[in-house]
């Protein structure tokens, strides 16, 4: 009997630190539902028309007023036919509540939103690198589909090492400030007490200083 292999990406953080899996399981004998498998597997590129509508506006100079009319025509639509298809349960009666939170309009649907969950900080390896572990789906889900079509939406780039100015996800959640903080450094050999060694390869090249509203 013949085994198929299925190489199985797994996905790149929502910071862009991601560390890749490979997984090797018998699919069935049939060869039909190996590229089904590949393809389920494969990040998905954001809609032609979520791309179309974000090059028709800019989001920088647009008001209050636009902004609203534009979220609740297109951004809505849009996002909650992703996550419906995501989770339909949970996602059925997504409103823009769901993301901005209960008290948006008193804060004039200001981002990023308290009402999502906190991310570790930009420079908190482990600490995404333990949250992909705990929720890999959402994880994907939020890396491979929520924010490359939320930023095409906005008409905007997505946030790569190499784009740091794009949007990801500090644009909607908030982030911890305080779970990467480095331990006190101890002494180098011949140095001084305290002295702040240079970063170690544990830290993330390219990642984004901290800012309210910036994306990653």
């Amino acid at each position: 009997m013949k085994t198929i292999s299925v190489v199985s990406l797994g996905l790149a953080s929502l910071l862009g630190i991601a560390a890749t899996a490979l997984a090797a399981e018998p699919a069935p004998k049939a060869e039909a539902p190996k590229a089904d498998a590949a393809k389920a597997e494969a990040p998905k590129a954001p809609s032609a028309e979520a791309v179309a509508a974000g090059k028709k506006i800019d989001w920088a100079t647009m008001d209050e007023k636009a902004k609203k009319k534009y979220m609740k025509t297109t951004v809505l639509p849009t996002m909650k036919k992703l996550f419906i298809a995501f989770d339909k349960k949970h996602y059925s009666a997504m409103t823009c509540f769901t993301c901005h939170g209960k008290d948006a309009a008193d804060k004039k649907f200001k981002m990023p939103s308290a009402a999502l969950p906190k991310l570790p900080g930009p420079t908190d390896r482990a600490g995404f690198m333990a949250l992909q572990e705990k929720k890999p789906a959402a994880a994907k889900f939020m890396g491979t589909e929520v924010k490359p079509t939320m930023a095409a939406l906005l008409g905007k780039t997505e946030w790569s090492p190499t784009t740091p100015d794009g949007f990801g996800c500090y644009g909607c959640h908030t982030k911890d400030e305080t779970a990467a903080a480095p331990p006190p450094a101890a002494a180098p050999p011949g140095g001084k007490p305290g002295a702040v060694p240079p970063p170690g390869p544990g830290k993330p090249a390219g990642a984004p200083a901290p800012g309210a509203g910036k994306g990653w």
